[in-house]
């Protein structure tokens, strides 16, 4: 991603992430620095933004914080297309977080994500919220690609993902 579509990407973010789970623009912005944080766009022959997936590179594996397609071109088939093609391209095995909360939307989403090959876990945590209402509680279950997560691996990913990315939450 180049910084001239950064207010897209998180305009796009704003509306596909509830607002405790998207940092304030000025840090979401400041992490683009970071050379272990990559945002990667699809976009069409008209230069429109249809998703992005942003990952962050933790030595022995990469997180994916945020994915999403653009609400208006949802159900086409472009996120799948995406991971996919994401997927396909990464050396590394990748974790993902997913709401722990049994709502449709949430079930959906794991259901999505165990097509593209995925694996659900019994590992989770609270993430700390970004903003917004700090007493909420955002319960995440962690989901792996290519395979199952591990006690050792999610106690690794779990350290890293505390000590490296969720230590510049600032309200």
């Amino acid at each position: 991603m180049n910084e001239k579509d950064f207010e897209k990407i998180y305009a796009l973010m704003e509306c596909a992430f509830p607002i405790e789970e998207v940092r304030p623009r000025e840090n979401a912005k400041a992490q683009l620095k970071d050379p272990h944080y990559t945002i990667w766009i699809s976009k069409n022959e008209a230069d429109q933004i249809l998703g992005f997936i942003a990952e962050w590179d933790l030595g022995s594996n990469i997180f994916l914080e945020h994915f999403a397609v653009d609400q208006t071109l949802r159900s086409a088939g472009i996120g799948s297309r995406m991971m996919a093609a994401y997927l396909a391209q990464v050396a590394k095995p990748v974790v993902i977080e997913v709401e722990d909360e049994k709502t449709e939307i949430n079930i959906r989403r794991i259901g999505f994500y165990q097509r593209l090959g995925f694996y659900l876990s019994e590992y989770g945590y609270d993430q700390p919220v970004m903003r917004g209402d700090i007493s909420k509680k955002i319960s995440l279950k962690m989901m792996t690609y290519p395979a199952p997560l591990t006690a050792a691996g999610f106690e690794t990913f779990k350290q890293q993902v505390f000590t490296q990315i969720y230590k510049t939450i600032k309200e």
